[in-house]
């Protein structure tokens, strides 16, 4: 089974190899999605069209997966329809696992016989360790300390060969994996380098241990995907106190999970400069093209959080996605702002105040500007006079008025568009020149 297992992995990167990294970034403000929640009804053409929107979106699976009695790879295509030049994600994740069975009924065997879960101590049995994420969840020892099976795969090579062959191999037109819980750090102690001793969640050798498993995931998908990108669950990898030369370059993006609009988020406990920190790091040590997520979560009505975000993203280069708190990670709500034709960048990420605290970064054809919590309200005044949007969402803001001077409430974002060029009167026909 296992060589026959091996023979298809070989064909699927044959098959992969001809797609390679063919993604030019789109003009500004860029989007993309996390859409792995309940209900995933990917087969539903409304919803399809809706995701045919976004540059990127990250969907979700389980082995033998029929979206409406389809294949995935039929669901994957027909959202591409709508953007060819979308890419398509797929969730995976090598962490931790239930003891629900079903669809992964093989996987969880392969966990129990070869003692590939994360215990207290040791490596060959015992009492699980809990995951940090999930009743009735349990860690997963992803590193490369874990036994080999009979075939010399660790725990780390066996999971990723499943996922390639149950996700790839059932959708071939998907552009690469989206990897959660890619932590610097892990978040539980337990035997991480099967020494027969706990270690410490915060111990260097845990850190390195996760680490070296992450880098040789990433390794191996990439041998077993060519041609194909691959994503991270990757926000916290700006709080490691030491360098993490193992995540520089290992992706081509990743996840900001929510970066502002929930409890845990960096811009509600460690504040915006923190958060905005974080964001520039991260976005240095991915690989080109800078796939990157920044993720806000909010009401479908709360028009200021969402523009706070947008406008906090396009200080640097990342891809806005707006969760809708009451559908969570299964709708694509659209915007005014949304529809802003920004175009390319013409001054880079934006690391200092412009005026008064607020932040500005000019394009094409607009500026956003961005002022941050605790600023205060702030009358900021504009060398020219620029154009607000016209919406219906937030007519008080986007009313299509044109302005010189901008009063933005700390916690809020605004998109500004340039004023077109006065046409030059037309010429008069029939005119001699110089006798």
């Amino acid at each position: 089974m296992m060589r026959k297992f091996l023979i298809a992995l070989g064909a699927l990167a044959a098959t992969a190899s001809g797609a390679a990294y063919a993604f030019s970034p789109p003009p500004f403000p860029r989007f993309a999605g996390i859409n792995i929640g309940a209900p995933q009804s990917y087969d539903n053409p409304n919803y399809q069209a809706s995701l045919g929107k976004l540059s990127f979106v990250i969907l979700s699976m389980y082995p033998g997966y029929k979206p409406g009695g389809k294949s995935m790879d039929a669901a994957v295509r027909a959202i591409k329809a709508h953007n060819p030049n979308e890419l398509v994600f797929m969730y995976v994740n090598e962490n931790e696992r239930d003891d629900s069975g079903g669809a992964f009924a093989s996987y969880d065997a392969q966990l129990n016989q070869m003692h590939w879960w994360l215990y207290a101590q040791g490596c060959n049995g015992g009492a699980r360790v809990h995951s940090a994420y999930g009743a009735g969840y349990y860690e997963i020892n992803n590193s490369l300390h874990t036994r080999k099976d009979q075939s010399g795969d660790d725990a780390v090579d066996w999971m990723t060969k499943f996922f390639v062959q149950n996700y790839f191999g059932a959708a071939p037109s998907l552009d690469g994996f989206f990897m959660d819980n890619v932590f610097f750090q892990p978040m539980v102690d337990g035997d991480w380098t099967c020494s027969g001793q706990s270690q410490s969640h915060t111990s260097a050798a845990a850190g390195t241990a996760l680490r070296q498993g992450y880098q040789r995931y990433f390794q191996l998908v990439r041998q077993l995907m060519p041609g194909k990108y691959q994503l991270g669950n990757i926000g916290d990898w700006a709080d490691a106190k030491t360098p993490i030369p193992e995540y520089q370059g290992m992706t081509d993006g990743g996840v900001l999970e929510a970066y502002i609009g929930k409890n845990y988020s960096y811009e509600t406990w460690a504040g915006w400069a923190r958060m905005m920190n974080n964001y520039h790091q991260i976005m240095s040590m991915v690989k080109a093209p800078k796939l990157v997520i920044f993720n806000t979560a909010g009401a479908a009505n709360d028009y200021q959080t969402m523009r706070y975000g947008l406008a906090s993203a396009l200080m640097d280069d990342g891809y806005y996605c707006y969760t809708d708190t009451a559908h969570g990670y299964a709708s694509v709500p659209w915007f005014d702002e949304f529809n802003a034709k920004l175009g390319a960048a013409t001054t880079p990420p934006q690391t200092a105040a412009w005026q008064k605290g607020v932040y500005r970064r000019d394009f094409a054809n607009g500026i956003a500007l961005v002022n941050p919590k605790g600023n205060g309200t702030q009358t900021v005044t504009l060398e020219t006079s620029f154009v607000k949007l016209q919406g219906s969402q937030a007519p008080n803001v986007n009313n299509g008025a044109t302005v010189t001077q901008v009063t933005l409430n700390e916690r809020d974002g605004i998109i500004l568009m340039r004023r077109p060029p006065a046409r030059a009167p037309n010429a008069p026909s029939n005119i001699t020149i110089g006798k």
